[in-house]
């Protein structure tokens, strides 16, 4: 019995220490903010609509939508998912840097589209608001 209680006791007191090494490295560092590392990136666009005004049915307009980096880590987009296949987006495959600025180009195809069009595209990033809908729109008129 006496055997048990010991070694039940060494147990005991080794989650203790154990435990207590964990609170204190915590603490550290959330003491000092410019060392949390943990700290999502920010992806901050100029702006998330655009408008192409009036296009001709078959032509193929672009535009770039710019963003920074106002986070204080690496930002990545994961992808970038369109509603349709007349509209593709391009995007930065390295990461942007805290402070870096970037753009998601976006292609619109208007051919066999007509009247006004509006189409959404998903950048998926490892932002802390991991999901932005970046939205185009045109009028598409026939020759």
């Amino acid at each position: 019995m006496n055997r048990h209680f010991s070694i039940l006791t060494i147990l005991l007191l080794a989650a203790f220490l154990m435990s207590g090494c964990g609170e204190s490295t915590e603490r550290r560092g959330s003491d000092n903010p410019s060392a949390n590392t943990d700290a999502p990136p920010v992806v901050e666009f100029q702006k998330t609509t655009h408008d192409f005004g009036k296009i001709i049915t078959g032509e193929r307009v672009a535009y770039a939508f710019r963003f920074q980096n106002s986070g204080s880590s690496p930002l990545i987009i994961t992808g970038v998912r369109s509603g349709c296949g007349c509209t593709v987006g391009d995007y930065p495959k390295d990461a942007i840097k805290p402070g870096e600025e970037g753009k998601v180009n976006i292609v619109f195809n208007s051919a066999g589209r007509r009247g006004f069009q509006s189409e959404s595209v998903r950048v998926l990033t490892n932002a802390e608001e991991s999901v932005v809908t970046l939205r185009i729109t045109a009028e598409v008129l026939e020759l």
